[in-house]
């Protein structure tokens, strides 16, 4: 049996209506869509959202610093310089994309600004106040976690990037920072199936995280912001 069916029956059992992080980032995305929607998809990387899901809006495309090979709905595009008309979408989506700005004011005023008002920008993030991403932030250098990320969850190097967590708390966010107001925020469990010890240790993380106080030091925080 491999490492995803093991961990699944074990999900089966101990938790069985879990769902995975892009299973709740991708039905929120879903529930977005209708065909008047204009939606863009940042750090997009292979456009499989936009491939996916960009049948169920009027316009989707996906931007990336990366050339991508499928040139369909793509444009390429540093997300601090959008070649992108003021108030255009309806929708923005970023998925483990905002831990890497390094000036975060920067990137998400130029999302608002390409924001119609109303609109929704979705975020999906690693949460810093998790001890699993605040303690390897704090203790290990950028060349060792690349070394992990490669070896133990087997990332593949060229999707490493630095990483800076200036989005990654609710702290932020709870601010309504330049305007975009707070309209909802969860806090997620990463659940890693690429080595049982791994997959274990998140686990239990998960059901530890499950008591209410201790919700918000899940590993990941999916965010809506809206336009006002």
């Amino acid at each position: 049996m491999n490492n995803k069916d093991w961990s699944e029956n074990i999900l089966k059992k101990l938790d069985p209506s879990f769902k995975h992080r892009w299973e709740v980032f991708n039905n929120l995305v879903k529930d977005s869509l209708n065909p008047e929607t204009i939606w863009i998809d940042c750090g997009c990387g292979d456009n499989a959202m936009v491939d996916t899901f960009g049948g169920l809006a009027k316009t989707a495309f996906g931007i990336d610093v990366v050339e991508n090979k499928n040139k369909n709905n793509f444009i390429m595009a540093e997300i601090n310089n959008l070649p992108l008309p003021s108030n255009f979408a309806d929708l923005i989506t970023l998925r483990f994309v905002v831990e890497h700005f390094k000036n975060a004011e920067e990137n998400l005023s130029e999302l608002k600004r390409v924001l119609k008002t109303n609109g929704k920008i979705i975020i999906l993030t690693t949460n810093l106040f998790s001890p699993l991403i605040f303690l390897p932030r704090l203790f290990f250098p950028y060349s060792l976690k690349s070394k992990i990320l490669k070896k133990i969850f087997k990332v593949n190097e060229e999707d490493i990037f630095p990483t800076y967590h200036k989005l990654n708390t609710f702290g932020f966010y709870s601010r309504n920072p330049l305007g975009l107001h707070l309209k909802n925020i969860m806090f997620i469990s990463d659940l890693n199936f690429t080595r049982k010890t791994v997959f274990l240790l998140l686990l239990f993380w998960h059901k530890l995280t499950g008591i209410q106080s201790l919700k918000k030091f899940r590993t990941n925080i999916l965010v809506v912001l809206e336009k006002e």
